[in-house]
C-alpha cells in the first residue's frame, strides 16, 4: 500500500499546485460547517466555498474489512486509494475526457463510502455481472470508472451494465495518465 499511498499524496499534490497556478487557490468544494474534514483550509468563502488540500489519514484505514465481509479480495491499490488520505474528489482528464475521481472527505463518508460500495458489488452480483468498485465519474449521469476486483484494471461501466471497455491495467498506470486544466 505504501507505494500507491505515496502516489496519491503526490497526484493530491500535483493537483493543488495546478489548481493554485490555474485559479489563483487551492481546490474548493461547497462548505458544510456539520460535515467537517481535516482537509479544509482556512474559512468558507462570501460563496459558501472552503478551500482544501488532501492530508494523510493517521492511522490510514484501507477496505480490508469490507472485502473480508463480502468474500472478496480487493486490488491492493484499491485500499490505498480510498484509505491514503482525506480530501475533496480530483477534476482530471484521462485520454482528453474530463472526469471527476471519487476521494474520501472525512470518516462518515469512509462509512457512506462502504455501504455504497457493498451496493454496488451485491447488485453486480444480483446481475450476475463481475464484481467491481467504482473510483470515479464521468460526464455522463450514468457512466462509471470502475475496478474490475478479479482483474485490477480500471474500466468503464454503465450503472447495472458489464464493463465494456478497459482504460488502464491498474489503478497505478490510470493514475498516471491523469492530466490537470482547469
Amino acid at each position: 500500500m505504501a507505494s500507491l499511498t505515496t502516489m496519491m499524496e503526490t497526484l493530491h499534490q500535483q493537483y493543488a499546485t495546478t489548481t493554485k497556478q490555474q485559479l489563483g487557490h487551492l481546490p474548493q468544494i461547497s462548505h458544510d460547517p456539520d460535515y467537517p474534514s481535516a482537509c479544509e483550509v482556512g474559512e468558507a468563502d462570501t460563496s459558501g466555498n472552503i478551500q482544501w488540500q488532501a492530508v494523510t489519514r493517521q492511522p490510514q484505514q484501507g477496505l480490508e474489512d469490507l472485502a473480508q465481509a463480502l468474500e472478496v479480495e480487493f486490488p491492493a491499490a484499491l485500499h490505498a486509494y480510498y484509505g491514503a488520505v482525506f480530501a475533496g474528489n480530483i477534476r482530471a482528464q484521462f485520454d482528453g475526457n474530463y472526469i471527476e475521481l471519487l476521494q474520501v472527505w472525512n470518516e462518515e463518508d469512509f462509512v457512506n463510502l462502504q455501504q455504497n460500495i457493498t451496493g454496488h458489488v451485491l447488485m453486480k452480483r444480483r446481475l450476475k455481472q463481475d464484481d467491481t468498485v467504482f473510483i470515479g465519474l464521468t460526464d455522463r449521469d450514468d457512466l462509471l470508472i470502475s475496478v474490475k476486483l478479479n482483474s485490477g484494471e480500471v474500466c468503464l461501466e454503465y450503472v447495472g451494465k458489464p464493463t465494456h471497455h478497459v482504460l488502464a491495467e491498474n489503478i497505478e498506470s490510470f493514475l498516471a495518465a491523469l492530466s490537470f486544466n482547469h
